[in-house]
């Protein structure tokens, strides 16, 4: 069996070979971007007529239903013999259920909850409270020193706290970590279909 070279060791060696490479880059990306449109405009011709079929079901079973609870309340104890809350008929289970509960605070919104819990004892136990890093503020405190001055000005007024405060950061083990990285973009992304076609078209 041939053993496929790997992608270093096909590395184009000149620069008319790395042009041949880019132009296949920006036609499988042109095609890329066509086969991803189509699947959109199916997905959503598919999703509309879905809705356009299913609003008037749902509608019938909503209307259904409203029209079976009162004929189910005045009927409950001779269908169910006072034994059940619903019963199987016609291929369809109808009756009464208990939905999950749901939790109702009477005094307030939930902040003030919160604080009535946290006020009488339950804090601890009924309060859930989730700790997350601020990554964007960490990084922008770490990005804040400001530039030295130019001589004859006067420096930052908060120039020694934030430097204290970057410094403190690093002891406690956070730094910016930003490394260079290679990129090929096809310039393709703002194309609409028919350039897409076209240039594709070009390329063949």
């Amino acid at each position: 069996m041939t053993r496929l070279k790997s992608a270093a060791q096909r590395a184009p060696q000149t620069k008319e070979q790395a042009i041949a490479v880019l132009e296949g880059f920006a036609r499988d990306t042109a095609q890329i971007a066509l086969i991803n449109a189509a699947r959109a405009d199916a997905i959503a011709q598919i999703d509309a007529k879905a809705d356009g079929e299913l609003v008037p079901l749902l509608a019938g079973l909503k209307d259904a239903a409203k029209q079976l609870k009162p004929w189910w309340e005045a009927n409950f104890d001779e269908l169910t013999s006072g034994k059940r809350k619903s019963i199987e008929l016609a291929s369809c289970t109808i009756g009464y259920r208990m939905p999950p509960p749901s939790l109702k605070f009477a005094n307030g919104k939930d902040a003030e909850g919160v604080t009535v819990l946290q006020a009488n004892g339950f804090g601890e136990r009924l309060v859930r409270i989730a700790y997350s890093l601020d990554k964007p503020e960490i990084l922008k405190l770490l990005d804040s020193a400001p530039p030295a001055p130019a001589e004859g000005e006067a420096p930052h007024p908060d120039a020694e706290r934030i430097a204290a405060e970057i410094a403190k950061l690093g002891e406690l083990g956070f730094s910016k970590k930003q490394d260079e990285q290679f990129f090929v973009d096809a310039n393709v992304a703002d194309a609409s279909a028919d350039e897409l076609k076209q240039s594709l078209s070009a390329a063949e």
